[in-house]
């Protein structure tokens, strides 16, 4: 058994090599403007409104400033995004997508990691850590 943990530690430890090329389980960066990267961050802003009981809006993307990938028993989409509040309430919409900004600005930080498993048609948001945004 420990020989088995010693080798998903040392496989999940992936580290550039001398080619230059990522290695599995090592999280390297991609554009945020990808599709797949703008999807997952979608998902993770529905999620997060679902589960946010501190306001009544939902937030909506207003800028992904970091994002990478990283290959493990499926991907996770490790994401850095500022969130700003709508004047949609949560009640009333599942995509905040089509909303304005609400005049009373309120922005978060927030680092969202997505795991997919693209072969089970699984999405999750498997962390959020939110704080105020600070230019």
């Amino acid at each position: 058994m420990s020989v088995l943990f010693f080798i998903f530690v040392c496989a999940s430890a992936g580290r550039v090599g001398n080619t230059g090329q990522v290695m599995t389980g090592q999280p390297h960066e991609v554009q945020a403007n990808s599709t797949k990267v703008l999807a997952a961050a979608r998902f993770a802003v529905v999620e997060f409104n679902r589960a946010n009981a501190e306001d009544q809006f939902a937030y909506k993307i207003v800028n992904i400033t970091s994002a990478k990938i990283q290959v493990v028993a499926g991907i996770n989409y490790i994401l850095e995004v500022q969130l700003g509040r709508t004047v949609c309430k949560k009640s009333d919409t599942a995509d905040s997508e089509p909303c304005d900004f609400h005049s009373e600005p309120k922005e978060l930080q927030c680092i969202f990691i997505v795991t997919e498993i693209p072969w089970e048609d699984s999405r999750v948001l498997t962390r959020k850590k939110c704080h105020p945004y600070n230019d």
